[in-house]
C-alpha cells in the first residue's frame, strides 16, 4: 500500500466515514482489497487478544496504554508482520479505537441491535413466544422450549435447543451458561467466541458444537475446521479440528472425548410445502374389505387399505379391525391380537422428509404386549425401519407415551397416553443428508411439541427397496412374520385410530393445528 491507501485504510478502521472512498480506491487498485481484508482481520485479532483478558487486567493494560508508549511485549508483537510505516500510522489508531470502545461501553451500554431469529419450531422464551423476524439484542437471551436459528449481523448463525441461557455481548462474543448450540462461522467473522462456565472456546473458521449442562461442565464437539479452546485463562489454548472433542469440568480437568454431532440439532427445518402431497385414510367407509384412500396421493398415486386378520374363531374377527365411532365419523378399534391393515405403499425411504398424523386413544388398561406397531415401514434390521408404537418400555419412558423407532433407535416422548382418551398426534422428520433420530424427529401431541424422553443417536435410513422390505402396515409390528411363530403372537397394537394421514413433507405447527382443528391441512 502506499501512504495515501495506508491512511484511507486507517481512517476505516478508526470508524470515519470513508466507505465510498474505499470503495473507489480498491476498484482504482484491486491488489487493496486483499491488504485492507488483512488489515480488518489483524483489528479483530487485536480486539479478541484484549477481550481474552480478565476485565481487570484490561483496564490495567489499558491504562499503562495510555500513559506511556506500550512495552514490545504487549503491542508491537501484534503488529510486528506489518512494515514500518503501517505500524506507526495504524498502532495510535488503534489504541485509540480500542479507547475508545472501552469507554463508550461504560457510557452506552444499552442493549443494541446484534441480530435477527432466522427460524423457530415452537420457540418460547420468559417473554413469550419467539417468532422468525424478532430482533437480536446484547443481553440475556434464554430459550425455554423450542429451537431457534439466530443470525448476528456478522454472518455467524447459531441453532439453539431449548433449554438454554445465553447472554450476547455483541456479534463476536456470545456467553453460554447452559444448553446447547451449533454455531457456524463464515471467513468474515472469524475470531467469534463462546465463553462457557468451564471453558473458552474461539473459532477459526468452521462449525462447531458446545454444551454446557447445569453443573457447568462443558463440551466442544467441532464439526468442520477448526477452533482453539482451553479451560481457563491460567491455560494454554488447544486447537481442535474435525471429529475431534474435549471436555471441561469446573476444577479444569480436560478430558479427550468421542466427537458426537448428531446429538446437536444442525439446522431447524425450511418452510413447508403450502399444498404437500399425502395419503388419509378416514376408515368412513369400507368396501371389499378395504378402506379408501383420499389425497392427491403420493407421487400421484394412493393406496387402499386392506383389513386383515389372524385365524380367528370369533366370526367378527374375521375381516380386520373392528369399525366404531372416532373422532371424525368413523374410526377403528384394533383389538392387539390378530387384526391389522396393508397397504401396497413402499413408503418414504432413505432420510427424505415425513410427518405421519393421526388420531389415537389406548386403553386404560394398556399393557406392555400390545405396545406395537401404529404405523410401520421399511426393513427390520439395523436402522432401516420405520416404525410407530405406544411405548412398551416403563424403563425407558412412561408406559404408553409416543415411540418412534427405527430398529435399533427410538425417540420417545415424556407424556403417557393411556387415559382412553382422543389424542391427536403428529411425528415429524425435517430430512436431509445429517437427519439423525436424535436431532431430527419431532413429536406433537395434541398440536404442542413433546419433549422427549429418551432418544438414540442415530442415523435416518428407512430402507424401502430392499426384498425383504414391508410396505406399509397399520397396528402390526413390522418385525412380524410367521403367524405360526408362537414367538411373534404379541406383535400387534391396541386401541383405536382415526384419520391416519403421511404426507412427504415436514409439516409446520400451523399445517398441524388446522390438521387438528378440521381434519385438513390447507387454509380453504
Amino acid at each position: 500500500m502506499n501512504k495515501a491507501q495506508e491512511k484511507l485504510v486507517a481512517q476505516y478502521l478508526a470508524g470515519e466515514d470513508v466507505g465510498q472512498a474505499i470503495i473507489q480506491a480498491c476498484k482504482d487498485d484491486p491488489s487493496l482489497l486483499k491488504a485492507l481484508s488483512q488489515e480488518v482481520a489483524f483489528a479483530r485479532l487485536l480486539n479478541f487478544s484484549l477481550q481474552a483478558q480478565t476485565e481487570e487486567s484490561f483496564n490495567l493494560k489499558l491504562a499503562q496504554a495510555l500513559k506511556k508508549k506500550p512495552s514490545l511485549s504487549w503491542f508491537d508483537k501484534l503488529v510486528a508482520r506489518f512494515n514500518f510505516d503501517s505500524r506507526l500510522l495504524l498502532k495510535p489508531v488503534l489504541m485509540y479505537t480500542v479507547a475508545f470502545a472501552f469507554v463508550g461501553g461504560i457510557w452506552l451500554a444499552q442493549p443494541k441491535s446484534v441480530g435477527v431469529v432466522y427460524n423457530v419450531i415452537e420457540a418460547k422464551t420468559n417473554s413469550g413466544d419467539l417468532f422468525a423476524g424478532n430482533t437480536i439484542k446484547t443481553g440475556q437471551f434464554d430459550l425455554i422450549e423450542g429451537y431457534a436459528e439466530i443470525k448476528l449481523e456478522n454472518g455467524v448463525t447459531l441453532v439453539l435447543e431449548a433449554p438454554i441461557q445465553l447472554k450476547v455481548k455483541n456479534p463476536d462474543h456470545v456467553i453460554l451458561s447452559e444448553g446447547n448450540l451449533i454455531a457456524r462461522v463464515p471467513q468474515q467473522a472469524i475470531g467469534f467466541k463462546i465463553d462457557t462456565p468451564s471453558s473458552e472456546i474461539v473459532d477459526l473458521g468452521t462449525e462447531f458444537a458446545v454444551k454446557v449442562n447445569k453443573t457447568g461442565k462443558s463440551e466442544v464437539h467441532v464439526l468442520e475446521g477448526e477452533v482453539k479452546a482451553r479451560a481457563s485463562k491460567e491455560h494454554n489454548f488447544e486447537h481442535l479440528t474435525v471429529n475431534q472433542a474435549r471436555a471441561y469440568s469446573l476444577s479444569q480437568q480436560v478430558r479427550v472425548i468421542e466427537s458426537q454431532p448428531d446429538v446437536f440439532m444442525r439446522a431447524l427445518p425450511g418452510h413447508s410445502v403450502e399444498n404437500p402431497d399425502y395419503l388419509h385414510w378416514s376408515f368412513d367407509e369400507k368396501l371389499d374389505n378395504a378402506y379408501a384412500c383420499s389425497g392427491p396421493g403420493i407421487n400421484d398415486l394412493c393406496y387402499p387399505a386392506y383389513a386383515k386378520s389372524l385365524a380367528s374363531p370369533q366370526p367378527e374377527q374375521a375381516f380386520g379391525p373392528e369399525q366404531v365411532s372416532g373422532k371424525f365419523n368413523q374410526a377403528l378399534y384394533f383389538n392387539g391380537e390378530n387384526t391389522w391393515l396393508d397397504t401396497e405403499f413402499s413408503g418414504i425411504e432413505g432420510s427424505n422428509p415425513r410427518t405421519v398424523a393421526f388420531w389415537l386413544k389406548l386403553p386404560a388398561d394398556f399393557s406392555v404386549d400390545k405396545g406395537f406397531g401404529i404405523l410401520s415401514w421399511g426393513l427390520s434390521e439395523k436402522l432401516s425401519a420405520w416404525q410407530i408404537s405406544p411405548n412398551p418400555n416403563p424403563d425407558l419412558a412412561p408406559l404408553g407415551s409416543m415411540r418412534i423407532g427405527t430398529n435399533h433407535g427410538v425417540v420417545i416422548g415424556t407424556q403417557p397416553l393411556n387415559d382412553e382418551k382422543w389424542h391427536h398426534v403428529s411425528i415429524v422428520l425435517f430430512g436431509g443428508e445429517q437427519a439423525d433420530l436424535s436431532t431430527h424427529v419431532l413429536i406433537y401431541i395434541d398440536g404442542k411439541l413433546e419433549k422427549t424422553a429418551n432418544k438414540s443417536i442415530g442415523k435416518v435410513d428407512t430402507e424401502t427397496n430392499h426384498p425383504k422390505s414391508r410396505p406399509l402396515s397399520i397396528g402390526r409390528n413390522l418385525a412380524f412374520t410367521n403367524p405360526n411363530n408362537k414367538l411373534q403372537t404379541k406383535r400387534f397394537f391396541q386401541g383405536w385410530l382415526d384419520e391416519i394421514y403421511v404426507f412427504d413433507t415436514a409439516l409446520n405447527k400451523q399445517q398441524i393445528l388446522r390438521l387438528m382443528q378440521n381434519n385438513k391441512v390447507d387454509k380453504n
